[in-house]
């Protein structure tokens, strides 16, 4: 069964939806007809998964921001409702489990993946950015070429919305309905990675069916093929250095001089992750030995 057909729920009356959001949880929706009894116990399973997510049992006094964020399960989310926190992690899921091949094929570069991973590296605080590419209508695959980090803090909005612009004017014109793959990660100091290179693992979001637009989308795992490319771009270069020169001094950036481990600085993590996705040629190593002086001066 797939996890859409787990979705298919009724709305809440008007009036126990608002109650709901006045005691400020998002209503789960009751099943629009008798299940069998297996399916009864799947959802109410994932009932006590959202309901478990939603309390908070650290001491008193703990900042929210240091506690891990737990998906939820895509069959508790029903229909769209502006009462819901859009911050909401989603457990993504196999194209296997719903019974479905992935309908197109993604390629992803060295090149993008290393610059993803020094953003993320430098700072403590979640990064952001938008990744751009070409689509093949042809053989239906996605090549993800180019990375855009964001200069910019979370909670600046007006700066973000400059980024947004900036980033998007190149590349109008494009398919109307682009595809978008999001890469997820658990974060580059992590320590349930095993050794020092980071997971990253692109993700889409599954359009709702037609017959069904007010559902939220389903997160699905996407399989993508790796490119290596055979030397660093100069574009990504100035991307490294630009934003090293955005996070310097700043108190959420990462001391790369202080110890990862116990006998690793953070500033070897991040070589060791970058280690695998650096090109072929390695003309430009005395370039990127500059970039790290940089950040190790800066922290």
């Amino acid at each position: 069964q797939s996890l859409a057909s787990e979705g298919e729920e009724e709305e809440m009356p008007e009036e126990e939806e608002e109650e709901a959001t006045r005691e400020g949880r998002a209503p789960v929706p009751e099943l629009v007809a008798a299940k069998k009894p297996e399916e009864r116990s799947k959802k109410q399973q994932c009932k006590s998964l959202a309901e478990a997510v939603g309390t908070d049992h650290g001491p008193l006094g703990k900042r929210l921001e240091s506690k891990p964020r737990v998906p939820v399960r895509y069959c508790t989310l029903g229909t769209r409702d502006s009462a819901r926190n859009p911050q909401t992690l989603v457990e993504v899921t196999s194209f296997a489990a719903i019974n479905k091949f992935q309908p197109f094929n993604v390629a992803i570069s060295s090149n993008v993946l290393l610059l993803l991973d020094f953003h993320s590296h430098l700072t403590r605080s979640e990064v952001v950015g938008y990744l751009g590419g070409r689509w093949d209508t042809n053989t239906q695959l996605l090549t993800v070429l180019r990375a855009f980090p964001c200069r910019t803090r979370l909670g600046d909005a007006e700066a973000a919305g400059a980024v947004e612009e900036e980033v998007k004017q190149p590349w109008r014109g494009g398919v109307g309905y682009p595809i978008c793959v999001s890469p997820r990660s658990p974060g580059p100091y992590y320590h349930g990675n095993p050794g020092v290179e980071s997971k990253i693992a692109p993700f889409w979001v599954m359009p709702p069916p037609e017959q069904r637009p007010n559902d939220y989308g389903i997160p699905m795992d996407v399989e993508v093929a790796y490119i290596q490319d055979g030397f660093l771009t100069n574009d990504v270069l100035q991307e490294m250095t630009l934003l090293v020169e955005f996070y310097k001094g700043a108190p959420d950036l990462v001391k790369f001089q202080e110890l990862w481990s116990q006998d690793q600085t953070y500033l070897d993590k991040l070589k060791g992750s970058l280690a695998s996705r650096t090109p072929k040629d390695q003309s430009f190593t005395h370039i990127l030995e500059q970039i790290y002086s940089l950040l190790k001066l800066s922290s």
